[in-house]
């Protein structure tokens, strides 16, 4: 079942499957891909017969972040406020789980995007972080805070934009799980076996009472806060020289740029 550009979905008796399905970009986050994630979540919430969402990414990665490459990236400030988190804020909000699949990079926004759901699997070759800190970006939604063991944990992927491996992830709290290359798609599914024998309402309040949590701890107000913090820093030195070298070398040079270079 298609329906879509930048994405597949499909439903398999209780579970719907949103797969990232832009493996030449590493299933980077332009503007349809977007609209269309959460018009498939939203989708499968409003399917009484679906009580889990799978979300995963077809090719080498989950997910290499947003769409730096793209003419989107220079859009207007309120344009990309509104396009970076209404995404995220679905997961959220939806009444089903939702659960990360993730094999390969989740990187940047990827990352975000994996941290996010209810729960988050991973094989061990996956990789997660925030490498657009090395052009100062914060990321546009705060959720790392929100689900890590330790803010000693956020302030060491968040200061240094280095990427971490599964098995480091899972022990600062962020990944539930990770398995050996191959069997991502079992461990999923024994979840999805788990969760099945809790009656549907049951899952769906907990849900919510456990989001009311994070609110209270800030989660939508503090994100909200950082849409802007980021937005602004995208007006500061290093991602205007970054978009220079974008724009005169190329992408893969800005990039080499932007990992190799200490910056002010």
């Amino acid at each position: 079942m298609s329906g879509y550009d930048c994405i597949e979905y499909d439903v398999d008796g209780a579970v719907a499957h949103v797969r990232l399905d832009r493996p030449e970009s590493l299933n980077a986050l332009n503007e349809t891909l977007l609209e269309e994630f959460e018009a498939a979540l939203e989708r499968a919430d409003a399917d009484d017969g679906v009580r889990v969402a799978v979300v995963s990414g077809n090719g080498r990665a989950f997910s290499a972040g947003y769409d730096i490459g793209d003419e989107e990236v220079d859009r207007s400030t309120d344009d990309r406020i509104l396009d970076q988190r209404t995404h995220l804020e679905t997961v959220f909000s939806l009444r089903i789980p939702v659960i990360a699949a993730v094999d390969g990079p989740a990187l940047a926004g990827g990352c975000n995007l994996a941290l996010c759901c209810d729960l988050t699997f991973a094989t061990e070759e996956s990789t997660f972080g925030y490498p657009d800190m090395h052009f100062g970006e914060p990321p546009p939604k705060f959720v790392l805070p929100f689900v890590t063991n330790s803010l000693k944990h956020a302030r060491e992927l968040l200061y240094s934009g280095k990427t971490i491996d599964a098995p480091a992830a899972e022990r600062m709290g962020i990944v539930n799980r990770v398995v050996p290359e191959g069997e991502l798609e079992t461990a999923v599914d024994e979840e999805i076996d788990e969760i099945l024998k809790t009656p549907t309402t049951a899952v769906a309040i907990v849900k919510d009472m456990i989001n009311d949590v994070q609110e209270t701890q800030g989660y939508r107000r503090h994100g909200r806060v950082s849409e802007f913090v980021g937005t602004l820093t995208m007006e500061t030195a290093a991602p205007e020289r970054f978009r220079e070298i974008r724009d005169e070398k190329g992408l893969q040079a800005a990039l080499e740029w932007m990992h190799g270079e200490e910056k002010p």
